[in-house]
């Protein structure tokens, strides 16, 4: 088996867009000792279709050419134009594994290869495993699956893995009512926001919208306890919100974040990752 190229892996992971592809995703919270995060289940097929499922709940779907269904307050709510951070209770989601908005596409705009891709064994499939290097020299180890070419694990030694992925299974096809959801759903409300220029969805609302939410992470990272008494005192997932952006002055969206944040992310670790990354999205020049 020859080794691919760093660029060879990339293709796979963008060409992984077109396939039917299936598996299982467990998210990893460390503090001395590991703790298991959240596992979710998902079905991909081409065209951005997706399910994904938690403890055997929907919790994400999308059909060719639809905006996707969240679960958000136990309801499945329609994504409107101007959403495009989705945050399903865990740092990170099997929407990252490849796609438009995958992990990859985030990172390789913003760290450098550092060492050549490594054959090694990942949940019985063979995968490569290659290092990246961010512009504040924080390195970060990102494995991909040598057939499907989907990301199944990234970390680095002193961390350990932020998530695996397993039971990855290839498919000819994939049922089309899989990614149909038939239950009631909350359609998405419009929201003029006052911004100037642009229209929404276009590269500088999503970068406005994604700084929003990490500004709102990080700020709730920094007050963890003020945080988790306003949430706990709220009677319903919209006082909770509310009680959110009036204690730390951020968005909606940004306190939808927060609100999905499980208890297990407000940790020293995830909010030097947060403050890093927040830090790197300000150093990055905004959208023409």
């Amino acid at each position: 088996m020859s080794t691919p190229s760093w660029v060879e892996l990339a293709g796979r992971n963008a060409a992984a867009e077109t396939v039917y592809v299936s598996g299982s995703m467990r998210t990893s919270a460390k503090e001395g000792n590991e703790t298991p995060g959240p596992v979710f289940d998902f079905w991909h097929g081409p065209h951005d279709r997706w399910r994904i499922e938690r403890e055997g709940d929907v919790v994400y779907i999308q059909g060719a050419g639809e905006k996707p269904l969240v679960r958000i307050d136990g309801e499945m709510r329609r994504l409107g134009e101007d959403i495009r951070v989705v945050n399903l209770g865990a740092h990170f989601s099997p929407v990252d594994l490849l796609g438009g908005d995958s992990l990859l596409r985030r990172m390789s705009q913003k760290m450098s290869v550092v060492a050549p891709p490594a054959r090694v064994d990942r949940a019985g499939r063979a995968a490569w495993r290659t290092t990246l290097l961010s512009r504040s020299d924080d390195s970060i180890e990102i494995t991909f699956d040598d057939i499907t070419g989907i990301i199944v694990g990234v970390g680095n030694p002193e961390r350990g893995d932020l998530f695996e992925v397993y039971d990855v299974s290839e498919h000819d096809d994939l049922p089309a009512d899989l990614f149909v959801w038939s239950g009631p759903v909350v359609e998405a409300e419009s929201r003029d926001r006052g911004r100037r220029g642009g229209r929404p969805g276009d590269p500088r609302e999503r970068r406005e919208q994604t700084f929003e939410v990490m500004a709102a992470t990080v700020a709730a990272l920094d007050r963890p306890q003020d945080v988790l008494e306003a949430i706990a005192g709220a009677d319903n997932g919209a006082a909770a919100r509310a009680a959110i952006i009036e204690l730390l002055g951020v968005s909606e969206p940004g306190a939808e974040a927060v609100a999905a944040m499980q208890l297990s992310q407000f940790r020293s670790d995830v909010a030097r990752m947060a403050r890093a990354g927040l830090i790197e999205l300000q150093r990055t020049s905004p959208p023409a």
